[in-house]
């Protein structure tokens, strides 16, 4: 059974993107991590500056388009909820 062609382009594909939108970016990050179509990012600025580089990066393709899922997280602290 084959690999399909068309995860290895597509990969090709976003390698190429993140690369010059990264490169391209006023504010650069602390993290960025793709698995598939899952990006994961520590973006160490405010808030409107994170909205200005997320419409950067989909200012990059008119065929990629990112969507935003944000969690704030205080570094040193741990909270656990039990039900």
């Amino acid at each position: 059974m084959g690999f399909p062609l068309s995860l290895v382009m597509a990969n090709l594909f976003m390698e190429d993107f993140e690369s010059k939108a990264l490169t391209l970016a006023q504010f650069k990050l602390k993290l960025w991590k793709r698995f598939l179509d899952d990006t994961f990012l520590i973006f160490p600025h405010r808030q409107e500056k994170l909205d200005q580089f997320f419409q950067h990066l989909n200012n990059q393709s008119s065929s990629i388009k990112f969507t935003m899922e944000q969690e704030q997280m205080e570094i040193g602290t741990c909270q656990t909820k039990t039900q």
